[in-house]
């Protein structure tokens, strides 16, 4: 991937019909052009993934080819291919046919409850084992939260490069953490986790709490 430092108004986690979410691909690209959205990222899950629908690499092509051809019919839109993949408690990542090399922007989230010293431990051990690019709505699922694991997250966050995604599904439960991840070095991104075409864009909130914690966004380019 590529990284640029120009900051467009950006939604990087929206679900479509290809898993949980309500509405199609075409038409969450057109409420992104009606909000005024530059990038975007279509991320939807994949079996074995929690909220896929179906999976199979002829499914990811099928949606791929509407990505594409939505790309120039909305040629000021940047429309990247994602996907959201489960983090299994063992420190691995959910398989997706394929490979996770194939996307643009790779989302990992927890989607199992967990407290604070495992969560550390999973992701240290998720990070020795795959890349991806963003650590999605990160503490969604945290029962609890002490600042020494999250300062050794921060850290190994910014070893791998890898971002930390201010989520409008799961609101920032322990703000602490987003200042040892800026103070480590890690970016951040913007992600409605939409799942109804109401809510594309829906990120102004995350926007805010960036701004008046300085925390450097960024969008992953195509």
């Amino acid at each position: 991937m590529v990284i640029t430092m120009r900051v467009p108004r950006h939604d990087l986690h929206i679900h479509t019909d290809y898993s949980d979410g309500a509405s199609s691909v075409e038409d969450v690209v057109r409420r992104a052009a009606d909000v005024g959205l530059e990038a975007i990222a279509v991320t939807d899950h994949f079996w074995p993934s929690l909220g896929s629908m179906r999976g199979g690499l002829s499914v990811i092509e099928s949606r791929r080819q509407r990505i594409e051809f939505l790309r120039t019919e909305f040629p000021r839109i940047e429309i990247l291919d994602g996907a959201e993949v489960d983090v299994n408690s063992d420190g691995t990542l959910a398989p997706v046919a394929g490979g996770f090399e194939q996307f643009d922007v790779v989302i990992a989230s927890f989607h199992f409850g967990c407290n604070s010293t495992q969560w550390a431990s999973v992701i240290a051990r998720l990070l020795r084992k795959h890349s991806f690019d963003i650590l999605g709505h990160w503490d969604g699922y945290l029962t609890s939260y002490r600042p020494e694991d999250g300062a050794a997250v921060a850290r190994l966050l910014a070893e791998h490069d890898v971002a930390v995604e201010l989520s409008t599904r799961y609101p920032v439960k322990h703000e602490d953490f987003l200042i040892e991840a800026r103070d480590a070095g890690c970016m951040f991104t913007l992600g409605s986790d939409s799942h109804t075409i109401d809510t594309v864009g829906q990120v102004e909130e995350q926007r805010q709490m960036a701004l008046a914690l300085g925390l450097p966004l960024l969008y992953v380019r195509h």
